[in-house]
């Protein structure tokens, strides 16, 4: 039962009779999340952060309505799979954006060695039939997501599927460097930044901020975008990915700062990134663009509009603009987790309008290019009409383009594929040029 994205419940359901029992009654935001059943019945494995800031693996017994922590690392625990047979029970734990993978055999009680894997992000789990064998799809920052195949008696790994097409050499690709860089209160931000290979003091290059969207969501050490970090490093442009405040992964206090906040500190680690960013060497600090879909989209209108002297341009994919009218005009079942998470569009109107890139339209001096849908149920399409409308009236270079089969995001490929070309040709044209 998930209440928001921060609280959730679970209950207990009997198949023949209907009946439904409560299983994890608790006070405040807790995350509750089911897993695989122990063989028997006796029990099942679960995810919670229940009075901890991360979310660690339990064990809840039926019979004494009870559980035990099984794993509770200082990181998320983020996905749980069992064998068929009940002999084996893997995990992940997000260790800063990146997986590592536990197994354990649960009949003789210890943790298996593993063969080693590409140090990426695992999105899927699966144990075969037999349960000696573990499928998974991984990514990383060079590579798009394929499909691997552990043999966990073996202790080998067998990649089975390559699809880095195109005569690209995945040494060409760049590997992050996971930094983190101080904001106004002295809290460290995580980023993954993404130098290219030509950048150096005598040659200082334009950099991309990206703000993922969500907010509570995570920038992941993956094939980002379907690889436009690589294409833009490729071209000379760096890439700094930030987890800002707000951001899920790093524990439940950090990502509870963004409540009733949008558009607050948020947008000061936002600027803290930017001084960051000029800091260094080998970034020129009259080249810096940001980027970002979503939530993302709405702090890069914030940032245009806010705090304007630190950009050469901005991307916006479907961001908010007016925070009272996208509350007002969402679907009717975000209405409680809007009014908890974001605030009141009739109580708040005054506060929330001070917080809408829409008030400071006036300010946006910088080209900026807008990507909609027109079918888009989350951030409607007026929420990018309306300002717009408002940088056209000052006679500043917008492009506005209106994707008629797009939603909250792409929905065709070939749409998605058109829409990062023009993204990366616009970049190049205001940084590069």
């Amino acid at each position: 039962e998930m209440r928001s994205q921060t609280d959730s419940n679970l209950h207990l359901i009997d198949i023949h009779s209907g009946e439904t029992k409560l299983l994890t009654p608790h006070e405040g935001e807790v995350k509750f999340q089911p897993g695989p059943w122990a063989l028997d019945g006796s029990g099942f494995y679960m995810l919670t952060n229940q009075d901890r800031e991360f979310t660690g693996l339990a064990y809840y017994d039926l019979d004494t309505e009870t559980w035990d922590w099984v794993d509770s690392p200082d990181w998320d625990v983020q996905n749980v799979q069992g064998s068929y047979d009940g002999q084996y029970l893997a995990w992940i734990v997000n260790e800063g954006g990146y997986s590592a993978l536990y197994v354990r055999d649960l009949r003789q009680d210890y943790m298996l060695s593993l063969p080693d894997l590409p140090k990426g992000v695992i999105s899927t789990i699966e144990f075969s039939p037999a349960g000696n064998k573990l499928a998974l799809m991984m990514a990383s920052p060079t590579q798009c997501t394929e499909v691997f195949i552990l043999d966990i008696v073996e202790v080998t790994s067998t990649q089975i599927t390559h699809s880095m097409l195109g005569g690209i050499d995945q040494g060409d690709l760049i590997a992050p460097a996971l930094i983190s860089f101080k904001t106004f209160d002295e809290r460290d931000i995580p980023a993954f930044l993404f130098k290219p290979k030509n950048a150096d003091k005598s040659n200082p290059v334009p950099v991309v901020l990206s703000i993922h969207g969500g907010p509570q969501w995570q920038e992941f050490p993956n094939y980002a975008y379907s690889g436009v970090y690589q294409y833009w490093c490729s071209l000379g442009i760096a890439v700094l990915a930030p987890n800002i405040r707000g951001s899920t992964g790093y524990g439940k206090s950090y990502q509870k700062l963004i409540h009733r906040d949008w558009g607050g500190d948020d947008l000061k680690d936002v600027e803290a990134a930017a001084v960051y960013l000029r800091s260094l060497k080998w970034v020129d600090p009259d080249r810096l663009g940001i980027f970002g879909p979503s939530y993302g989209g709405f702090i890069v209108l914030s940032a245009l509009s806010r705090i304007p002297d630190y950009w050469a341009a901005g991307v916006d994919i479907v961001g908010p603009s007016n925070i009272v009218t996208m509350l007002k005009t969402g679907p009717p079942q975000w209405k409680k987790s809007g009014e908890r998470m974001i605030g009141d569009y009739e109580k708040d109107y005054d506060f929330l309008m001070s917080r809408s890139p829409v008030t400071y339209a006036d300010m946006i001096n910088k080209p900026l290019f807008i990507i909609q849908g027109a079918n888009d149920q989350r951030v409607p399409k007026s929420e990018s009409d309306q300002i717009v409308e408002r940088i056209r009236e000052n006679d500043v270079e917008v492009r506005y383009d209106v994707y008629e089969d797009m939603g909250h995001m792409f929905l065709k490929r070939e749409s998605e594929l058109k829409a990062f070309k023009d993204i990366s040709d616009f970049f190049e044209h205001h940084l590069l040029t």
